[in-house]
């Protein structure tokens, strides 16, 4: 280890071409850098998914090639270097040890197989996604490379449930990493912006719905019904970026115009207003503590972190389920949030969150 320099190897799926994905995964890298490591964001494994994923000019390499030191270590031999040198190899925070989202392909690579066996493994929040038959057929070699780690964690209980019963391993439950970067890193982004040169508007009604259909085309109108007698703000749409003619045809409603991840922050930092179905989107409507609706059904496989998040803030009711008389939800367009009670929880979540990464990677640990 002493040869070893303080660097940290970053396992993330940021060139997954959503803005939760880049976002989280830039989050964990500006996160681990304010601790005083190094880090380096690895590049997308080339068996993984069509080579269009690891370009530069598409939505995620736009943004993290602009703010991220990238390692090409499977075609680079000074790149493989800096790699097999850091002291630090962290796993995180998306669904990357899940068969549906990175596939039998990969092998063990987001279980740190390729890692120096003296280097320092975490999992930082990451996520099998609710495969268990992939787990079940590689339960040995995933239980042999997870024990191998120094620390793993969770975001939500059914990722710690696997964990605890296949692999009996408890895992500490954190926040996700957009959490505990710096909050003017995102305004910092945003501020660059395309959008913020080509609006003639100041403010916005913020959408983004990945999964549409005619049940979350309605409330989203209903919704905005409501605000704009408050706010008089136009919408802001915006869609999944990988199925874009299925998205825009679920939703119905014309999207925003641009679609970088600066763009997203841009309109989202100065909304008035969020109504979303994704995960990410719930999370910075609170990081920028904006009043907001997050659309679920109860049979969403990923539920279970939307209700984790919001119940440790007292926020569970803005969850509106699909199946909910709508009618009896529009207060929540109405109803401010209490964001002073909101932040005391949350500054204690991204304390305790930031200071166990610290502590896995044998950094003193202090305050965010």
């Amino acid at each position: 280890m002493e040869n070893m320099e303080k660097s940290a190897a970053i396992y993330s799926l940021w060139f997954g071409l959503d803005y939760g994905s880049i976002l989280t995964a830039y989050s964990l890298y500006k996160a681990v850098e304010k601790s005083g490591v190094k880090p380096y964001m690895l590049q997308k494994h080339p068996k993984l998914w069509t080579d269009h994923y690891a370009q530069r000019d598409n939505i995620a390499g736009k943004f993290i090639y602009k703010n991220c030191d990238v390692l090409d270590v499977f075609d680079s031999d000074e790149d493989k270097a800096k790699y097999e040198n850091a002291k630090y190899h962290i796993v995180g925070s998306d669904i990357v040890w899940s068969k549906a989202v990175v596939g039998e392909q990969t092998g063990c690579y987001y279980f740190c197989e390729n890692a120096p066996k003296e280097s320092t493994k975490i999992a930082y929040g990451s996520s099998f996604g609710n495969n268990f038959p992939y787990i079940e057929n590689a339960l040995n070699d995933h239980s042999m490379l997870l024990h191998q780690f120094n620390g793993v964690s969770v975001k939500d209980s059914v990722d710690a449930d696997i964990l605890n019963d296949l692999f009996n391993i408890v895992p500490e439950f954190v926040l996700d990493p957009v959490f505990l970067c710096d909050k003017q890193n995102f305004i910092d982004a945003a501020d660059t912006a395309p959008a913020k040169n080509a609006e003639d508007q100041e403010h916005f009604i913020w959408t983004y719905v990945k999964n549409g259909d005619e049940r979350k085309r309605e409330l989203l109108l209903r919704g905005n019904n409501i605000l704009m007698i408050k706010y008089a703000c136009p919408l802001r749409n915006f869609i999944d970026i990988n199925r874009y003619p299925e998205s825009l045809k679920a939703i119905d409603l014309e999207p925003a115009f641009h679609i970088l991840a600066d763009d997203w922050l841009y309109y989202l930092i100065n909304s008035e207003f969020v109504i979303t179905d994704d995960y990410y989107g719930m999370c910075f409507a609170l990081i920028f503590e904006k009043p907001f609706v997050a659309m679920v059904s109860k049979d969403m496989p990923d539920l279970s972190r939307y209700i984790s998040l919001l119940s440790m803030l007292g926020l569970e009711e803005r969850l509106v389920y699909m199946t909910d008389d709508f009618r009896d939800k529009e207060y929540l367009f109405r109803k401010p949030i209490r964001y002073d009670r909101v932040n005391k929880k949350l500054d204690e979540l991204k304390n305790s969150s930031y200071s166990w990464l610290k502590s896995k990677m044998g950094i003193d640990i202090g305050e965010l």
